[in-house]
């Protein structure tokens, strides 16, 4: 569930080009961001970014990239691959350096059973 090596790696390199691509698509607005858009924006980057609550936040990441689809001028191929990402990060999980992997880590479970 929580990966290490080159393939936690990855996952961490998945998890800030998902946040890129949030930051970006938001900052590229041809409109005026609210200090309350740019707050979200941070925590949400930033939690991404750390693998917080990674499923919660791939959620709405997504969910903030469809709302911006809609907006004027907008290009429906950056945001399919920004949705993308988003979806990967959420179904392959956070990986080995995360905080997720740090507060639900690999655990043992043993039965009483013999």
């Amino acid at each position: 569930m929580f990966p290490a090596g080159a393939a936690g790696f990855g996952l961490m390199i998945l998890r800030l080009c998902a946040a890129g691509m949030l930051v970006f698509n938001v900052l590229t607005r041809p409109v005026v961001v609210a200090s309350w858009e740019i707050a979200a924006l941070v925590i949400v980057s930033a939690m991404l970014c750390l693998g917080v609550l990674t499923p919660l936040i791939c959620i709405v990441a997504g969910v903030a990239q469809i709302v911006l689809l809609f907006g004027p001028e907008r290009s429906p191929t950056c945001f399919a691959f920004s949705i993308a990402i988003a979806a990967a990060v959420f179904l392959v999980g956070p990986g080995g350096y995360s905080v997720d992997s740090l507060l639900f880590g690999r655990c043992l479970i043993r039965s009483n059973s013999r």
